[in-house]
C-alpha cells in the first residue's frame, strides 16, 4: 500500500531524477539535467510546466528519441544516451518563468515518468558601483575643483604680487624720508629764528647807554 501511494504520488520517482530547485538570475541563462533509466534512452523526453493542478497540459519542448538537440524559442533540449541524462536550457530568464516545471520521459504504454523541479528567478544585481576611493572633495557639486586645494595662482597674479611688494615697501621709505625731511626742516629753520631773535635782543641799546 506505501509504495502505491509512492507511486502516485511521486511517479518516475525512481526512473526520473533531477534538482528539487534551482535558482538563477534574471537575464541569465538556465541549464537544467535530468537523468533517466539505462532502457528509456531511446524513448522521447519532455519539459514541460505545471498548471495549478499539478498537471503538464502542454509540453513545452521534447525530443524525438534522438540525441539531436532541439530548440523552440529560447528553449532547448538535448538528449545524451551515453550519460542517460538530457539538458534543457532557459536563455534570457525572466521573472515571469518562475514556477514548478516537469522533466520526464514518454511511454509507449501507461503512464509517463517525471520529475518535478521548482524554478526560482532572482532580481539581477547591478554592476554599477561607486568608487569608495573617491575623495569627497571631487564629488562636491557646490565645489567640483576641491574646496581643500589651495588656489592656482596665474604667472599675472604672480608678477602683480612681485610689483606690490617691491613697490609697497619703496612707497614707505619715500614717505618715510620725506616725513624725516620736513622734520629736519622745522627744526633746522626754529634753530635760525632762535638766533634772529637772540642777536636782536643783543644788538638792541640799553638805559645806561641813552643817559
Amino acid at each position: 500500500m506505501r509504495i502505491f501511494l509512492v507511486w502516485i504520488l511521486f511517479p518516475g520517482g525512481w526512473a526520473v531524477t533531477g534538482p528539487r530547485q534551482v535558482t538563477v538570475e534574471q537575464g541569465s541563462s538556465l541549464a537544467m539535467s535530468c537523468s533517466y533509466k539505462p532502457h528509456y534512452k531511446l524513448n522521447s523526453k519532455y519539459w514541460c510546466r505545471k498548471n495549478s493542478s499539478w498537471f503538464c497540459l502542454t509540453y513545452i519542448i521534447q525530443t524525438n528519441g534522438s540525441e539531436v538537440t532541439v530548440t523552440q524559442d529560447r528553449v532547448s533540449i538535448r538528449d545524451d544516451h551515453t550519460a542517460n541524462s538530457f539538458t534543457v536550457t532557459l536563455s534570457s530568464v525572466t521573472l515571469a518563468d518562475a514556477g514548478w516545471y516537469s522533466c520526464g520521459v514518454k511511454r509507449k504504454v501507461g503512464m509517463k515518468w517525471w520529475h518535478s523541479t521548482k524554478v526560482m528567478v532572482s532580481a539581477a544585481v547591478s554592476n554599477t558601483t561607486e568608487d569608495s576611493n573617491t575623495s569627497p572633495l571631487t564629488t562636491n557639486p557646490l565645489c567640483p575643483r576641491g574646496c581643500g586645494e589651495p588656489p592656482e595662482l596665474s604667472q599675472l597674479s604672480v608678477i602683480l604680487l612681485l610689483l606690490l611688494s617691491i613697490k609697497v615697501p619703496t612707497a614707505l621709505a619715500v614717505v618715510c624720508g620725506a616725513v624725516w625731511v620736513r622734520s629736519r626742516g622745522r627744526s633746522h629753520d626754529q634753530e635760525n629764528l632762535q638766533l634772529l631773535e637772540t642777536s636782536s635782543s643783543s644788538r638792541l641799546p640799553t638805559e645806561d647807554n641813552l643817559y
